[in-house]
């Protein structure tokens, strides 16, 4: 009898401990995320995150939602002082990720993705380069927007006027869409759409790791402002928000104060009969350009569970959650060119898409630009379309590489 309990008891031994070991080889690893969002979107999230959860018995996620950009930003930095940050977050690309990178804040994640399965070749190569810092990735881009130049159909229908494609054909078009009604053009005079018209000029003086003065005291970046401030000045063909009485660019297009707008990719947004708006690249003089604005995941420098964190990134951006977040709101335009693809298949009746497909390829990443710098260029603008003749372009340019030196 004893020796019948005793082969019992082993057998029971012999059967617990590789069930004892499967328990340990699934150890749970606790993953924090933390990411900025209120209301529906922060609901949505937590339905998103619940599916990766749902997925992966050995990975559980908690995500959480702060309401307000500057909230968010101010808990992410009191969270890295404390050395008790989120193992994933989201950072906008350029210089506000250097500068967690030189806090060693950021883990590389160029082994990680690969580890991961995250294809980064499928990633456009425009927004990679709002996360590498000397060579090395830093974040995966979540999502990105962009701009565009945007017309009313009618519009430029009724004045037998096609889309522009270049500078000329866009001050023609502008001049022949003005009215008493309305203006041909509108912008807002701010370096993030002045930029593209200086890039498409022929020089480029915003780069990821600060401005080169000597492209920006350029005749190319003369030559556009002076086409600009023709529009506005001279012809009276172009219009900004202020001038009208318009809260921001999308009021003023969305009311037809203007036919065309360059701005962006939110801005049909604001139209309820999308398919009466139509968009189409900015007008080239030398070189196709666009901004860019894009946010990407990244991992914490201390993070217990770095793999996981990046499978975790590897879910965020396939495409099947790229085209649902899209739909549902949760980001704007998918970073890879796989889940854009599908996106404009099954969203065929917005052929804005196919637009911002094609200009986010020479995009350049409005992060890479100092937030001090963002404001003293966009003081200049003021001076050169608010209160015109007060200097010359090319005395503006110079008196602000003597403030940047």
């Amino acid at each position: 009898m004893k020796r019948t309990v005793m082969y019992i008891l082993l057998s029971v031994m012999i059967i617990l401990i590789p069930l004892t070991t499967a328990v340990a080889a699934q150890e749970v690893r606790e993953i924090r995320m933390s990411i900025e969002a209120t209301g529906r979107i922060a609901d949505e999230i937590q339905l998103q995150i619940a599916r990766f959860n749902a997925m992966h018995e050995d990975i559980n996620v908690t995500v959480h939602t702060i309401s307000g950009g500057d909230a968010y930003n101010q808990a992410l930095l009191g969270q890295i002082a404390a050395g008790v940050a989120p193992d994933v977050f989201l950072l906008d690309g350029g210089t506000r990720l250097r500068m967690f990178v030189r806090y060693r804040a950021l883990l590389p994640l160029d082994d990680l993705v690969e580890l991961a399965g995250i294809d980064i070749d499928n990633f456009e190569e425009s927004l990679l380069g709002a996360f590498r810092v000397d060579g090395k990735l830093y974040g995966v881009p979540k999502d990105y927007n962009t701009t565009a130049l945007f017309y009313h159909k009618e519009l430029l229908e009724e004045k037998g006027i096609e889309p522009p494609t270049t500078w000329e054909e866009l001050r023609e078009a502008a001049t022949a869409l003005t009215t008493d009604e309305r203006y041909g053009f509108g912008m807002n005079p701010q370096i993030n759409y002045m930029l593209p018209f200086v890039e498409s000029a022929g020089v480029r003086f915003v780069h990821e790791d600060g401005i080169d003065l000597l492209a920006f005291g350029s005749e190319e970046h003369e030559k556009a402002l002076r086409f600009l401030v023709d529009m506005f000045v001279e012809d009276e063909s172009a219009v900004a928000p202020p001038m009208i009485g318009a809260g921001w660019d999308g009021e003023m297009f969305a009311n037809k104060q203007v036919a065309m707008l360059y701005g962006g990719s939110w801005i049909p947004g604001v139209i309820e009969e999308q398919e009466t708006i139509g968009a189409v690249p900015l007008p080239v003089y030398e070189d196709a350009a666009s901004m860019l604005y894009t946010a990407g995941w990244v991992i914490y420098g201390r993070s217990e569970h770095p793999e996981a964190a990046a499978t975790l990134i590897e879910f965020l951006t396939c495409d099947e959650e790229l085209v649902e977040g899209n739909k549902v709101g949760l980001i704007g335009l998918p970073p890879t060119r796989t889940a854009m693809e599908k996106l404009i298949i099954e969203m065929d009746d917005d052929p804005l898409l196919a637009t911002y497909s094609e200009v986010v390829a020479y995009g350049t990443p409005f992060g890479w630009m100092d937030p001090r710098f963002v404001d003293q260029y966009n003081r200049m603008m003021e001076v050169l379309i608010y209160r015109p003749g007060t200097k010359t372009e090319r005395q503006a340019i110079d008196d602000l590489v003597l403030e940047l030196q």
